[in-house]
């Protein structure tokens, strides 16, 4: 029997959403949106980007803590450029950018090179 605190598996999550990637986007965008006007010359702090992807996700996903929130967060860390050490709020915006940019036809391709 379910409970109303399970998660969706992830791909169950996916396929339940027909504009998943483009919220994963979103959520990507408003990130690097955030390092370019907020000390983009500053060093990226090693959590700062978690917490960022996380606050937007929950932003973007009407304020909410539940599971697509949760999902949406994590989707977007994974399809998240590596974060260099030393690299500055802005130049790491412009990783972002680069990675929105080159989805083809909807489809975000992350780091891991797989498509979400």
């Amino acid at each position: 029997m379910a409970h109303s605190t399970d998660l969706k598996s992830p791909p169950a999550a996916a396929g339940d959403d027909p504009d998943f990637t483009e919220t994963v986007a979103r959520v990507l965008a408003a990130v690097a949106d955030h390092f370019t006007t907020a000390r983009p010359g500053d060093r990226l702090e090693e959590n700062a980007l978690l917490i960022n992807v996380q606050t937007q996700a929950y932003d973007i996903c009407g304020r909410s803590i539940g599971s697509r929130a949760a999902h949406i967060a994590r989707t977007a860390m994974a399809a998240a450029p590596e974060q260099p050490a030393d690299i500055t709020r802005g130049e790491y915006a412009l990783r972002l950018r680069r990675v929105i940019n080159r989805a083809p036809a909807g489809d975000l391709v992350g780091a891991t090179g797989g498509a979400l």
